[in-house]
């Protein structure tokens, strides 16, 4: 979904979905794979060795290709804004409700370079969670989640600290 869609869903809708995008594990398992295969058939001495180093190649090169190109968004944070209230989908955690003082939305950099990422932060137990790590590559992607950090505070009824884009 893009951020512009996130920046209407979150001025509008009553839930919002914030997904975690990450590789697909696939891609890991296939380039693990082909290395494991790649160092045994270093290690014996048989009649289609080269064969098999060839074919271990190609599976570390098809695994990274995947681990960069197929990316899964099935887990990621579902935002009540009527409840105050953010549960984990797909992640670890428990539900967290903004009940009390302290609470703030922060924009600041993400995991990944040219990634920004928006979190829930309580002034005395720090980032409580990532709602969002995206990649901002342009002056419309920085504006929208500058837009969409905006709306996340304003409905969450919550200060917003951080970088402003």
């Amino acid at each position: 979904m893009s951020l512009a869609r996130w920046v209407i869903q979150a001025s509008r809708e009553p839930v919002i979905f914030l997904p975690r995008v990450e590789p697909h594990p696939a891609g890991s398992i296939l380039g693990g794979l082909g290395f494991a295969l790649g160092v045994a058939a270093t290690q014996w001495s048989f009649a289609g060795q080269q064969i098999l180093a060839w074919v271990s190649l190609a599976m570390v090169l098809v695994g990274m290709v995947l681990h960069w190109r197929w990316k899964k968004a099935n887990a990621g944070w579902r935002v009540r804004f009527a409840d105050r209230r953010l549960e984990p989908v797909g992640l670890r955690g428990e539900p967290i409700v903004l009940s009390g003082e302290g609470w703030s939305i922060q924009v600041g950099p993400g995991d990944r370079r040219a990634n920004i990422a928006i979190d829930l932060r309580h002034e005395h137990r720090g980032r409580q969670a990532r709602l969002l790590d995206q990649p901002a590559r342009g002056k419309s992607d920085t504006t929208n989640l500058d837009q969409l950090a905006d709306r996340l505070a304003q409905r969450l009824e919550i200060p917003r600290t951080g970088l402003r884009l």
